[in-house]
Protein backbone atom coordinates (compact mmCIF):
# COMPACT_ATOMS: atom_id res chain seq x y z
CA UNK A 1 0.00 0.00 0.00
CA UNK A 2 0.99 3.26 -0.58
CA UNK A 3 1.16 6.41 1.89
CA UNK A 4 -1.82 8.82 1.32
CA UNK A 5 0.05 12.10 -0.22
CA UNK A 6 -0.96 15.12 2.09
CA UNK A 7 -1.96 17.72 0.15
CA UNK A 8 -0.80 20.82 1.95
CA UNK A 9 2.59 19.62 1.42
CA UNK A 10 3.01 21.51 -1.63
CA UNK A 11 6.35 23.36 -2.64
CA UNK A 12 6.02 26.33 -5.08
CA UNK A 13 9.37 26.63 -7.32
CA UNK A 14 8.16 29.71 -8.94
CA UNK A 15 8.38 31.47 -6.01
CA UNK A 16 11.88 29.97 -3.76
CA UNK A 17 14.31 32.29 -5.05
CA UNK A 18 16.85 30.23 -2.44
CA UNK A 19 18.54 33.31 -1.87
CA UNK A 20 19.38 34.12 -5.53
CA UNK A 21 16.92 37.60 -5.46
CA UNK A 22 19.27 40.38 -6.76
CA UNK A 23 20.79 38.49 -9.17
CA UNK A 24 18.86 38.41 -12.88
CA UNK A 25 19.96 36.06 -15.63
CA UNK A 26 20.38 39.21 -18.02
CA UNK A 27 22.89 41.27 -15.54
CA UNK A 28 26.32 41.02 -17.05
CA UNK A 29 27.99 43.60 -15.26
CA UNK A 30 31.66 43.53 -13.94
CA UNK A 31 30.08 44.19 -10.65
CA UNK A 32 27.47 41.66 -10.71
CA UNK A 33 27.70 39.34 -7.89
CA UNK A 34 25.80 36.58 -9.88
CA UNK A 35 28.58 33.84 -11.06
CA UNK A 36 28.85 34.14 -14.90
CA UNK A 37 30.51 32.81 -17.33
CA UNK A 38 33.16 35.20 -19.17
CA UNK A 39 32.61 35.54 -22.93
CA UNK A 40 35.73 34.65 -24.81
CA UNK A 41 36.04 34.20 -28.32
CA UNK A 42 37.01 30.53 -29.49
CA UNK A 43 40.29 31.52 -30.85
CA UNK A 44 41.16 32.89 -27.09
CA UNK A 45 40.67 29.17 -25.08
CA UNK A 46 43.41 27.12 -25.96
CA UNK A 47 43.24 24.00 -26.64
CA UNK A 48 42.24 20.98 -24.62
CA UNK A 49 45.61 19.16 -23.37
CA UNK A 50 45.85 15.74 -24.70
CA UNK A 51 46.38 13.22 -21.94
CA UNK A 52 48.94 10.69 -22.96
CA UNK A 53 46.82 7.95 -23.85
CA UNK A 54 49.22 4.37 -23.49
CA UNK A 55 48.05 1.48 -24.76
CA UNK A 56 48.56 -0.76 -21.83
CA UNK A 57 48.76 -3.66 -23.63
CA UNK A 58 51.01 -2.88 -26.29
CA UNK A 59 53.32 -1.69 -23.51
CA UNK A 60 52.98 -5.21 -21.54
CA UNK A 61 53.40 -7.51 -25.04
CA UNK A 62 57.10 -5.21 -25.49
CA UNK A 63 58.06 -5.44 -21.79
CA UNK A 64 57.12 -9.55 -22.22
CA UNK A 65 59.07 -9.73 -25.45
CA UNK A 66 62.09 -7.88 -23.37
CA UNK A 67 62.38 -9.95 -20.93
CA UNK A 68 61.99 -13.44 -23.08
CA UNK A 69 64.82 -12.29 -25.46
CA UNK A 70 67.26 -11.47 -22.42
CA UNK A 71 66.17 -14.83 -20.82
CA UNK A 72 66.90 -16.35 -24.10
CA UNK A 73 70.48 -14.37 -24.15
CA UNK A 74 71.35 -15.56 -20.98
CA UNK A 75 70.80 -19.54 -21.24
CA UNK A 76 71.90 -20.10 -24.96
CA UNK A 77 75.30 -17.93 -24.54
CA UNK A 78 77.93 -20.40 -25.97
CA UNK A 79 81.16 -21.33 -25.05
CA UNK A 80 84.07 -19.50 -26.01
CA UNK A 81 85.69 -21.90 -29.16
CA UNK A 82 88.93 -21.58 -28.09
CA UNK A 83 88.46 -22.80 -24.16
CA UNK A 84 86.25 -26.06 -25.43
CA UNK A 85 89.42 -27.16 -27.77
CA UNK A 86 91.80 -26.43 -25.53
CA UNK A 87 90.20 -28.17 -23.06
CA UNK A 88 89.45 -31.38 -25.64
CA UNK A 89 93.21 -31.66 -26.97
CA UNK A 90 94.22 -32.08 -23.51
CA UNK A 91 92.36 -35.48 -23.54
CA UNK A 92 94.93 -37.73 -24.27
CA UNK A 93 94.03 -40.71 -26.49
CA UNK A 94 91.24 -38.74 -28.95
CA UNK A 95 91.70 -39.22 -32.60
CA UNK A 96 91.63 -35.51 -34.49
CA UNK A 97 87.92 -36.34 -35.65
CA UNK A 98 86.91 -37.36 -32.54
CA UNK A 99 88.27 -33.82 -30.84
CA UNK A 100 86.74 -31.85 -33.45
CA UNK A 101 83.07 -33.75 -32.77
CA UNK A 102 84.01 -33.24 -29.19
CA UNK A 103 84.71 -29.40 -29.62
CA UNK A 104 81.79 -28.94 -31.75
CA UNK A 105 79.28 -30.50 -29.43
CA UNK A 106 80.64 -29.22 -25.98
CA UNK A 107 80.22 -25.88 -27.55
CA UNK A 108 76.71 -26.52 -27.89
CA UNK A 109 76.05 -27.91 -25.11
CA UNK A 110 77.41 -25.74 -22.44
CA UNK A 111 76.87 -27.81 -18.90
CA UNK A 112 78.53 -30.84 -19.80
CA UNK A 113 81.48 -28.89 -20.92
CA UNK A 114 81.46 -28.07 -17.27
CA UNK A 115 81.36 -31.32 -16.12
CA UNK A 116 83.91 -32.33 -18.62
CA UNK A 117 86.39 -29.67 -16.56
CA UNK A 118 85.46 -31.22 -13.11
CA UNK A 119 86.01 -34.61 -13.78
CA UNK A 120 89.17 -36.11 -13.75
CA UNK A 121 91.27 -36.60 -16.74
CA UNK A 122 91.69 -40.42 -16.95
CA UNK A 123 87.55 -39.93 -17.09
CA UNK A 124 87.19 -37.36 -19.92
CA UNK A 125 87.65 -39.90 -22.52
CA UNK A 126 84.67 -41.78 -21.89
CA UNK A 127 82.85 -39.20 -21.22
CA UNK A 128 83.39 -37.72 -24.65
CA UNK A 129 83.05 -41.03 -26.37
CA UNK A 130 80.07 -41.48 -24.95
CA UNK A 131 78.58 -38.02 -26.27
CA UNK A 132 80.05 -38.21 -29.89
CA UNK A 133 79.44 -41.81 -30.47
CA UNK A 134 76.37 -42.50 -32.56
CA UNK A 135 73.65 -43.82 -31.16
CA UNK A 136 72.84 -47.37 -31.56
Amino acid sequence: MTPESDPNNIVDLESDTQGFESCQVDDVSPSSSCPKRRNQKPYDIPPPKKRGTTNVLADSVAKMASSLEHFINSTTQKLDPTEVYNEVIAIPDLSPDEQLKACSWFIENEKQFLMLKTIPTERKKGMVLMFISPKA
